[in-house]
This record gives C-alpha cells, sequence and structure tokens, in this order.
C-alpha cells in the first residue's frame, strides 16, 4: 500500500501524461476497506478481474492507443 502510493507519486512528478491503473482482487479487500482506499487513491483508475471490469479495461486501452 505504500509503495502504491509512493510509486504514484513518483510517476505524477517525473512522467505526467502517464497513467497508473491499478487491478485489485480477492475478498480480503472486503474486511481492508481503509487500507484499500488508501491504496486505491494513488491511481487513476483501479480495476478487478471481473468480466465487465477486463472490458472497461480494454475500452480505456483502446481510447488511449488509439
Amino acid at each position: 500500500m505504500k509503495t502504491e502510493i509512493s510509486i504514484g507519486v513518483l510517476i505524477k512528478q517525473h512522467y505526467p501524461k502517464a497513467k497508473f491503473i491499478g487491478f485489485v482482487d480477492g475478498i480480503g479487500w472486503y474486511v481492508r476497506k481503509g487500507d484499500l482506499k488508501r491504496m486505491v487513491s494513488a491511481y487513476e483508475d483501479v480495476f478487478t478481474f471481473h468480466k465487465d471490469e477486463l472490458d472497461r479495461f480494454k475500452e480505456l486501452l483502446n481510447e488511449t492507443f488509439k
């Protein structure tokens, strides 16, 4: 969690046009909501491995690399 936040800051500082995207999985985040909230705050967008989310990620890639 601290790693994601630190890396997010560095990416924004050195690569301001870059998108820092995260993927999360597992039920463990359900009971660690505070940790999850802090971790995902580092990302520009966050996805899960659910089919709908993977489709949304594909759309992001298509839009980004047009």
